[in-house]
């Protein structure tokens, strides 16, 4: 079975549909968007469907849903990061509901992919939280080294709706193609599950390596995407 996950409580159209479609969910906890109520939702949610969650906090950008690359010194970031993984924290924690991981979202997790000092500072927040919290991140990123070194567990991600660069990183939302059509990426998600590669953007085979596929529910025919996505690799069983 290969663990099909979203990022939630955004405030998507449609979003209450992918949750008995996916295993884990990435729920936004106030940096770029949501609050008290939508992260309550998105828990009971996911302890009707069964789904595991985590944190999905970002830089504390709301005006641009932290889509924004910003310049904070460590100590505020790692603050707000640790106050927006606590606040998820303590809703799952009343409603009975463990919370597994944290995931950056946005411009942060994209920033951190290369910058060794953004990706310790994620990871020491995560570990002043819950040091047994697992991080989410892409395999090839700073992230995912800064959590080996410290022994933080990694959840390998792999996107099956975004483009990717030769490197392993996203293209950028900025640049036409990077998201890619419902028939595109059932397309990526059946070649990441039978070879663990994607093709890039320049047309070379990259490698994935991943323990999750995420599905962005703010993506527009995300529920049809996410529908194409779990057909095509039910086929494959």
């Amino acid at each position: 079975m290969i663990d099909l996950s979203a990022d939630v409580a955004e405030g998507a159209p449609g979003e209450e549909e992918m949750w008995p479609m996916i295993s884990s969910a990435n729920v936004a906890c106030g940096g770029h968007v949501g609050d008290a109520q939508s992260m309550t939702d998105a828990v009971r949610r996911a302890k009707r469907y069964n789904v595991m969650i985590g944190a999905h906090p970002s830089y504390p950008d709301r005006a641009n849903f932290g889509r924004t690359s910003m310049t904070m010194a460590p100590p505020a970031l790692r603050a707000t990061l640790i106050e927006q993984i606590k606040a998820l924290g303590a809703i799952a924690g009343r409603e009975g509901v463990p919370m597994r991981h944290v995931k950056p979202h946005g411009a942060l997790s994209n920033d951190a992919h290369q910058n060794v000092v953004l990706a310790s500072v994620i990871i020491e927040a995560i570990r002043k939280v819950d040091p047994e919290l697992s991080i989410v991140c892409s395999d090839a990123s700073q992230m995912a080294a800064a959590a080996r070194a410290a022994r933080t567990p990694v959840i390998r991600e792999a996107f099956a709706d975004r483009r990717y660069n030769a490197d392993g990183s996203l293209v950028s939302r900025t640049i036409a193609g990077s998201l890619l059509t419902v028939e595109e990426a059932a397309d990526q998600a059946a070649l990441l599950a039978k070879e663990r590669v994607v093709i890039a953007r320049d047309g070379t085979r990259v490698p994935i390596a991943f323990d999750t596929i995420c599905v962005h529910a703010d993506m527009e025919r995300a529920v049809e995407r996410l529908r194409a996505i779990r057909q095509r690799l039910g086929g494959m069983e």
